[in-house]
């Protein structure tokens, strides 16, 4: 520093470089770390977290009984000792009723290390079977406590727990160990909100309201009589309090100075006593609290004992039947017993080859083999066997059970047992290597794809569900306004019907022409005009057929001339020689004077209809008809106007009545025509009729839709009339909603329909579901059934049943022939994805 020749160094040329923030990266390690150490570690112990873990409103996690160990020191007031680790932890707990329980499901995931193979236990998402720890968002539910995936959740929403389907709501959806300032924020609102409540975390019922106001009143009351208290202190700090109290000089104030420390000694006196009775209800508290835990003690030794080692090949449902030093009793048949060394010895020794969960020895017994005297008595009808199979625990993997005669067979069930279990004899050398890890890994992936496909699918059953509510609601609207028109119509109806009534009354009166009345000369037009038009139109059709020949003669004449000049004059075919001499000969000879453009102009001019061209006017000719009859009534024009519609309207009247009593034919009468009023009356009326009937009829169409079967929610509604496809082997196979089925061959030819829309129904089904989700599953399915398709060859007609089960779109997945000409078709929709479907009885016809 300083006399060395050197410089005394400022603080600037210490401190080189000034205090930065961190960066992003920092942070984020440094959250990462803290991530992994709380994650596996307990705040208030400092020590690894053991189960039972609880979680306070902060999404902290603890070991519940290092915090059942710091509520019972913070309840003894222990001073001047630091008792909690995590300073916010006192503030945030105050007893059990202010945690939740987090119930992770565990699996145990085994690793590859120096001294062989270790099994490590880790927490996983029920839904997903990812991992949950560090570096992922992980929730709980309140009040259950069951952790998941924060994403599993939001993929698949509800308003129940998946595990428990215990309700819950958003709010009560607790990120486990937060890091975002937005979660923690939500956390700190949501303890406000309860606390003001009276809830806790829990949302139970808050204790200790009633004590904090007695507090508050006792507070008050040792404000009142504070300065008593220090008018006392000298008395009682006194050698003597006689002494102190002669030394008032004032009587009445040493009166009462003397009560008051009657009374201070008479409450010194009653602490010491309730001080006495608290010791002894902590002394109460602690043996309830040690019975608690002997009893839990008691509950742990149970569970251990029932997770004790189980003989190979049992699965945890039967392991209460095998007890570890005692001997084992059939399970079927608990009158059989043998000594425990008998259970996996390769001999069957009981009838329902429960002795035998690892070999397989008893694997002969089925419902479905021989009977023979030395299996069972002939009393016992139980020849099934106890177990389902050998199970495989396939850790990293689902457990699964494997059939008995697949145990040490020489062949790796990787389908059912991914650990190679079955195979421990290692029979003729073979080695089945555990693939549960990659398995389950694949298992797991497919399985997310699903759930999220199901998740797609119900999003897309409820947009179905919507569209079938609004086509329903078109048909109902629909129906209203047809009901409005039919009542118009009908109106309609009637109002013509009074109208063609007055229409033909007032017509009986008129004189009607027949068909034999006209002149000679109209009628000889009318025939002359027929011919003439059949002329014309024979002409057209000729003239026509001239004009096609010309263009064919035209075409040929270009196709040869096109040949003689394009051809080979060497080449030595005397058959293209003599046909190109022909074709010059033919182009030699003369041609004839075109005078086809005059002719066409005057066949133009001939072919046109009368009314165009005024040749002749038909309509003179042909009204120049006067009967006799006429000649007679035409009398009443020299009559005067008066007398004239006098005599007209008694002539009509006259003719009404010949008429009515069938003197006269009527306007009906075949050898008679209607007035123009009549029949336009009568169209206008036929044409009402039809409409209302019409109408009628979609009321009627309309209405029975509504009373249709179309599912739950009407939600097949929305895919009426849409259709699928699929193509299997040589045929294509079509399936079109609620409408038909059918089946076309890709050789070519017509369609063979396999069946039309029955009815909406049910069954039960237990199959597989392929890896992709693919797949009836178990349990009852809605079907469609389809009948009396096109008849078979020497057989019945042909039928469908169309079984369906989720998917995320419409999709035919498999087509079978039962029996001859009966149909059985899986199609995935996600019309039925997330509905409960019941069972319905099926009545078959015996006969």
């Amino acid at each position: 520093m300083g006399n060395d020749g050197g410089s005394i160094p400022t603080r600037r040329e210490l401190v080189k470089e000034a205090a930065r923030d961190p960066s992003t990266t920092q942070v984020k390690e440094i959250q990462s770390e803290q991530q992994e150490y709380y994650w596996t570690t307990c705040p208030l112990s400092h020590q690894p977290l053991r189960a039972p873990i609880v979680s306070d409103w902060s999404g902290q996690l603890y070991s519940k009984d290092a915090v059942i160990q710091q509520l019972l020191e913070a309840g003894g007031g222990q001073e001047g000792e630091e008792i909690c680790h995590d300073a916010g932890f006192n503030l945030r707990v105050k007893g059990l009723k202010d945690l939740v329980e987090i119930k992770f499901e565990v699996e145990e995931e085994s690793e590859l290390n120096e001294t062989g193979t270790s099994s490590t236990l880790k927490w996983v998402c029920p839904i997903t079977k990812k991992r949950l720890g560090p570096r992922v968002k992980a929730i709980y539910l309140v009040p259950c406590g069951h952790a998941f995936l924060e994403s599993a959740i939001k993929e698949v929403p509800g308003e129940n727990c998946l595990q428990c389907d215990e309700p819950y709501t958003s709010n009560n959806v607790i990120p486990i160990l937060p890091f975002l300032d937005i979660d923690k924020e939500r956390l700190e609102t949501r303890a406000q909100i309860l606390k003001e409540q009276g809830l806790t975390h829990s949302l139970k019922k808050a204790s200790g309201a009633s004590k904090k106001r007695k507090k508050n009143n006792t507070n008050a009351e040792s404000l009142v009589s504070n300065r008593i208290k220090e008018e006392l202190i000298m008395a009682k700090n006194s050698d003597d309090g006689e002494t102190a109290l002669g030394n008032i000089k004032n009587g009445g104030t040493a009166a009462l100075t003397a009560k008051v420390l009657a009374e201070q000694e008479e409450r010194s006196k009653r602490r010491k006593m309730d001080a006495n009775h608290n010791l002894k209800s902590v002394h109460f508290i602690i043996m309830r609290k040690l019975s608690s835990f002997l009893l839990l003690s008691s509950v742990i030794h149970q569970v251990l004992a029932a997770e004790a080692p189980r003989p190979r090949g049992v699965g945890p449902e039967f392991a209460k039947y095998y007890k570890s030093g005692v001997p084992f009793a059939c399970v079927s048949h608990p009158s059989i017993i043998i000594p425990e060394s008998q259970v996996n010895d390769d001999y069957c020794d009981c009838p329902d080859g429960s002795d035998e969960p690892g070999t397989s020895a008893c694997s002969y017994i089925s419902p479905y083999s021989p009977t023979y005297l030395s299996d069972v008595s002939g009393n016992d009808p139980n020849i099934s066997n106890a177990l389902p199979g050998f199970y495989c625990k396939n850790k990293g993997h689902q457990p699964s059970y494997v059939p008995f005669i697949s145990v040490n067979d020489g062949v790796c069930d990787y389908e059912f047992c991914c650990d190679g279990s079955d195979e421990w004899a290692r029979v003729g050398g073979k080695i089945c290597e555990n693939k549960c890890k990659e398995i389950g890994k694949e298992w797991r992936k497919n399985d997310e794809q699903r759930q999220k496909s199901l998740g797609q699918a119900a999003k897309k059953r409820k947009e179905l569900a919507l569209d079938a509510a609004k086509l329903r609601k078109e048909i109902e609207d629909r129906i209203s306004t047809l009901i409005t028109q039919i009542d118009g119509s009908g109106i309609k109806v009637k109002s013509l019907q009074v109208a063609l009534t007055d229409i033909e009354k007032s017509e009986k009166g008129r004189i009607l022409k027949g068909p034999g009345k006209a002149s000679k000369i109209a009628v000889l037009a009318g025939l002359a005009k027929d011919r003439i038009e059949e002329l014309r139109g024979a002409l057209l059709e000729v003239w026509g057929q001239r004009n096609a020949a010309k263009e064919k003669i035209a075409e040929l004449e270009a196709i040869l001339s096109t040949f003689k000049e394009e051809y080979n004059p060497n080449f030595n075919d005397e058959g293209v020689k003599r046909a190109v001499r022909s074709w010059e000969e033919y182009a030699a000879r003369e041609k004839t004077e075109d005078v086809d453009a005059t002719r066409d102009r005057d066949l133009s001019e001939i072919t046109k209809p009368d009314a165009e061209s005024g040749a002749i006017k038909w309509s003179e000719w042909e009204d120049a008809e006067e009967s006799d009859l006429e000649v007679l009534y035409k009398i009443e024009e020299y009559l005067p106007k008066p007398v004239r519609d006098w005599v007209d309207q008694k002539l009509r009247d006259l003719r009404v009545l010949l008429v009515d009593n069938g003197i006269l034919a009527g306007y009906n009468d075949p050898s008679g025509s209607e007035s123009k009023a009549v029949i336009t009356a009568r169209a206008a009326l036929q044409a009402a009729e039809d409409d209302l009937h019409s109408q009628q009829d979609q009321l009627t169409t309309h209405k029975s839709d509504l009373e249709s079967d179309y599912g739950q929610d009407d939600v097949f509604r929305a895919l009426k009339g849409q259709c699928v496809t699929k193509d299997s082997g040589e045929y294509t196979y079509e399936h079109c909603w609620l409408d038909r089925t059918k089946q076309k061959s890709k050789k070519g030819g017509s369609e063979t329909g396999m069946g039309n829309f029955v009815r909406i129904d049910s069954i039960s089904v237990d199959e597989e579901v392929s890896p992709d989700g693919r797949g009836l599953g178990s349990g009852t399915r809605v079907v469609l059934r389809y009948e009396n398709g096109q008849h078979c060859w020497n057989g019945p007609n042909r039928s469908t049943l169309v079984v369906l089960a989720c998917a995320e779109k419409d999709e035919v997945w498999k087509v079978v022939e039962e029996e001859k000409c009966v149909y059985r078709m899986e199609v995935g929709t996600p019309a039925v994805c997330g509905i409960e479907v019941k069972e319905k009885l099926e009545v078959k016809d015996e006969l």
